[in-house]
C-alpha cells in the first residue's frame, strides 16, 4: 500500500449500511425478475425489480469473496438504486471522500491480517472498520479515480476482445473438422456404431466403501473427457480398487478404446490411453476390427454429438441408450484416407492450441498489469 498519504481506518471514512441488506436466494430472484442490480459477494450476481439502496455507494464483500486473490476484485463503485444480500458490506462514503477512489484503493489492500477463515475467508464488520485507506485530499481522490477508471476500462476492453477471439476460435475448431471429415465422405461408407465397435457401459461402486477407491484402475466420468474436441485419457479425478471394479460390475476396457459420455452432458469424447474403466455415465467402444483409425473414429464421433444430443432421452436429464449409440452412423473411408484426416486434423489442432496459450499468456500479462496499475495509482502515479 501506498506511503506517500496519510491513511484513516475505514470506519472512519463510510456509513456502513450493512443493516438494511436483505438477502435473496437465486430462486427468489428469479421470481421478481427486473433492472435492479443485486450485489453478492463478487459483485452483480442477479437481478431484482426493486431497489433496497440507491445514490454512490461502495460495495465490499463480506464473505466468499476473493480477499486473498491480487488479480480480482473485491469492492465495486456503484451509482444508482441496488439491492444487496448479506454477504457484501454496503458503504455510503462521506463527503470528504470519493467513492470511485475509495473502491480502487479496496482494491489494492492487503486482506490477510483481517480476514477470518482460510477456505470461506470472512471480513466482519469490527475488522473491516479497522482497514488502513490512503487519503489524499478530495481533488487528488477525483484525479486518481477518473484516470484508473479510463485506464481499467482500456485494460477490460481488450480482456473481453481476447475472450470473444477464444470464442472464435472454438468455433472455427468445429468447423475446420466438419470440413476435413466431409471432404472424406466422397471414399467411404457409412456404418452403425454397433457395427464396426462393440459397446459396453460401466458402473459406480459405493462411495461410502473406501475400500472401493484407489489406484488400481483408471476410472472416467463424463467430467473427466474434454468438453471440446476429443484428447486422449489416461485417468480421471478418482479411481478404482481392483475391488470397486468388481463391485460395480464394471469392464475393464483396453488401451486404444473410445469413451462417449451418454449422460449428464451427451456427447463428450475422448480416447484411452490405458486400460479403463467408466462410471454409469459413459460408455466404451472397442473397435471390432482393424479397418478403424481410433483418432478418425474419435473426431468422426465428436462431430455426431449434435445428433446423439438430439436423440437423447429421459425425464429428469438427457441420456443416450447402448441401442440408440450402437444405431449412430459415422462415414469410415479408407484408412490410410482416415489416418491422413485425423492428422491433418491433429496439427491444425495443435496450431490453435499454441494461439490459446499467446492468448493466455497476454491476458496474463493484463491482469497484471491491471493489478500494478492501480497500486502505482494509489501512489499518485497515474497511468497516461
Amino acid at each position: 500500500m501506498t506511503a506517500c498519504w496519510p491513511t484513516a481506518p475505514l470506519g472512519a471514512l463510510v456509513a456502513c449500511l450493512d443493516a438494511r441488506r436483505v438477502p435473496l436466494n437465486r430462486a427468489r430472484r428469479a421470481r421478481r425478475p427486473g433492472p435492479v442490480p443485486y450485489y453478492g459477494a463478487s459483485g452483480i450476481i442477479g437481478h431484482v425489480e426493486e431497489a433496497l439502496f440507491d445514490g454512490l455507494l461502495v460495495l465490499l464483500g463480506e464473505d466468499s469473496a476473493p480477499f486473498l486473490d491480487p488479480m480480482r476484485d473485491v469492492a465495486f463503485f456503484h451509482d444508482g438504486p441496488l439491492w444487496a444480500g448479506n454477504h457484501v458490506h454496503v458503504l455510503r462514503p462521506r463527503p470528504h471522500v470519493d467513492g470511485r477512489f475509495l473502491a480502487h484503493a479496496l482494491n489494492t489492500l492487503d486482506y490477510a491480517p483481517y480476514v477470518e477463515g482460510t477456505t470461506r475467508p470472512k471480513l466482519v464488520r469490527a475488522r473491516m472498520n479497522d482497514l488502513p485507506v490512503p487519503c489524499p485530499p478530495l481533488d487528488q481522490q477525483r484525479k486518481i479515480g477518473d484516470a484508473l477508471d479510463q485506464a481499467l476500462r482500456r485494460i477490460d476492453r481488450q480482456l473481453g476482445e481476447l475472450v470473444h477471439q477464444a470464442g472464435l476460435e472454438q468455433e472455427r475448431e468445429e468447423a475446420e473438422i466438419l470440413h476435413a471429415l466431409s471432404a472424406a465422405r466422397a471414399d467411404g461408407s457409412v456404418r452403425p456404431l454397433g457395427a464396426t465397435f462393440s459397446i459396453t457401459g460401466g458402473g459406480t461402486p459405493s462411495t461410502s466403501r473406501p475400500e472401493y477407491w484407489g489406484r488400481d484402475v483408471a476410472w472416467i466420468t463424463p467430467a473427466d473427457l474434454p468438453a471440446g474436441p476429443p484428447a486422449w485419457v489416461s485417468h480421471g479425478a478418482r479411481g478404482l480398487s481392483f475391488t470397486g471394479l468388481a463391485a460395480c460390475r464394471a469392464t475393464l476396457g483396453a488401451a486404444g478404446a473410445l469413451v462417449i459420455s451418454t449422460r449428464a452432458p451427451v456427447g463428450r469424447v475422448g480416447m484411452g490411453a490405458g486400460p479403463l474403466a467408466v462410471s454409469q455415465g459413459c460408455k466404451v467402444l472397442v473397435p471390432r476390427g482393424q479397418d478403424v483409425d481410433l483418432c478418425y473414429a474419435a473426431f468422426a464421433l465428436h462431430a455426431a454429438g449434435p445428433e446423439l444430443r438430439r436423440r437423447a432421452g429421459g425425464s429428469v436429464f438427457p441420456e443416450v441408450d447402448t441401442a440408440t449409440l450402437a444405431s449412430l452412423e459415422i462415414c469410415l473411408p479408407p484408412l490410410h484416407t482416415q489416418r491422413a484426416v485425423a492428422q491433418g486434423i491433429t496439427e491444425l489442432l495443435a496450431q490453435l492450441r499454441e494461439q490459446d496459450r499467446a492468448r493466455d499468456r497476454l491476458a496474463s500479462a493484463l491482469r497484471e498489469y491491471r493489478v500494478a496499475i492501480r497500486r502505482t495509482g494509489m501512489d499518485g502515479y497515474l497511468p497516461a
